[in-house]
């Protein structure tokens, strides 16, 4: 199978970690924000997630994390728009 320039390159790539994840969880903290709602339709919203909706954003950043041992849920949205290998 012949590959282009951009594929090779594609392969090569190794993506780069965080600064904040190069020492392990030990030194991350989560901050709490705001609740959350959304722009339109809350009612409709709430209704379909009831255990999601309205939670607080949430942050992280570099301090001491007081529940390294605990084992955590975390559920991530990435919002990228629409662009070339976009979310």
């Amino acid at each position: 199978m012949n590959l282009s320039p951009l594929q090779k390159a594609r392969y090569e790539y190794t993506p780069k970690l965080p600064g904040m994840l190069r020492n392990g969880i030990a030194e991350i903290c989560v901050k709490d924000g705001a609740a959350t709602q959304s722009v339109a339709d809350q009612d409709k919203i709430k209704a379909l997630f009831p255990n999601t909706y309205g939670k607080n954003e949430i942050t992280f950043e570099k301090g001491a994390n007081t529940s390294t041992a605990k084992k955590q849920v975390v559920g991530v949205i990435l919002s990228g728009g629409q662009a070339p290998g976009g979310h």
